[in-house]
């Protein structure tokens, strides 16, 4: 009988998951203003991934039918979900499985921060 009480794997997916739910909290939580003039290119994994940030980039990214529900969601987003609904549909053109499209995000996030507080 095997014993499904201690499962490795499971517990570093939840690990990862919980360290990718607190880095956004961390990025939502700090005074930040970043400018980016187009998708944030990055490198995970060996491959170089276009990130949209901004809603104009999303919505470029997006094909006809993503694009039409993309801004019925944030047409009626309130000023503190926007960015939510930004993630939620840059996660979307993102290629890869969802985990890493979440690292992903993330990096490209913290790329644009440190980008911005540099030239600030």
């Amino acid at each position: 009988m095997t014993d499904l009480s201690h499962d490795p794997d499971e517990e570093a997916l939840v690990e990862r998951i919980n360290a990718q739910k607190a880095a956004f909290a961390e990025l939502d939580g700090e005074a930040r203003v970043y400018e980016v003039s187009g998708p944030v290119r990055v490198t995970y994994g060996g491959e170089e991934f276009d990130v949209p940030l901004t809603v104009r980039d999303v919505r470029a990214a997006l094909d006809a039918e993503r694009r039409a529900a993309f801004e019925a969601e944030v047409s009626g987003a309130g000023p503190g979900t926007v960015g939510a609904v930004v993630r939620k549909w840059a996660l979307e053109v993102i290629p890869g499985d969802e985990l890493d499209r979440v690292d992903v995000l993330l990096q490209a996030e913290r790329s644009a921060t440190r980008t911005s507080e540099a030239g600030a």
